[in-house]
């Protein structure tokens, strides 16, 4: 398996399950993957580039990491795509408009991804209102997914350390 920043974590935790506690150690943040649905589910969808942002490391650091410990031969990574700086916050993510929230942590204790809870909420919703998903993590691949699909998202970082994510309805 050559690694990329396009290979999915689950993908190389597949091919190296007994690496999983060496790539927790060095990024703490995936010790969420121990949760069998985040495994399931996130880790099928994040890519090394979405763990990378998600963890604010650069994606070259992380897919040398990952190559040492898969023993694959040095070689550097594909060129370091521009850093995004932290986007201001857009016009239409105003609290007034927000009509549903939902907490990850709830929905993944529940035994469903986030993905498809936000995308059935996002159903409900009015064109212009919004949509907030609270999570621990920045979820780069559901913004990845939403943006893919033509919707709006805004995500900022909060004091405690966890993440509030605006989507606007279409």
């Amino acid at each position: 398996m050559a690694i990329t920043p396009d290979t999915k974590i689950g993908d190389f935790l597949a091919a190296h399950p007994d690496q999983q506690e060496a790539l927790i150690a060095r990024v703490p943040e995936f010790a969420k993957l121990r949760n069998p649905i985040l495994r399931r589910t996130v880790a099928k969808l994040a890519t090394v580039d979405h763990a990378a942002r998600m963890a604010g490391l650069p994606t070259a650091e992380l897919v040398r990491f990952l190559r040492e410990l898969a023993g694959e031969a040095g070689g550097d990574p594909e060129p370091e795509a521009p850093a995004r700086g932290e986007e201001s916050r857009p016009d239409w993510a105003q609290t007034s408009r927000v009509r549903s929230t939902l907490d990850a942590d709830a929905i993944l204790a529940g035994g469903d991804h986030p993905l498809a809870r936000t995308r059935r909420a996002l159903m409900t919703l009015a064109p212009g209102e919004i949509l907030q998903l609270l999570s621990p993590f920045r979820p780069e691949p559901l913004l990845d997914q939403f943006r893919q699909e033509g919707q709006a998202c805004w995500c900022e970082a909060e004091a405690n350390g966890r993440f509030r994510t605006w989507i606007i309805k279409a």
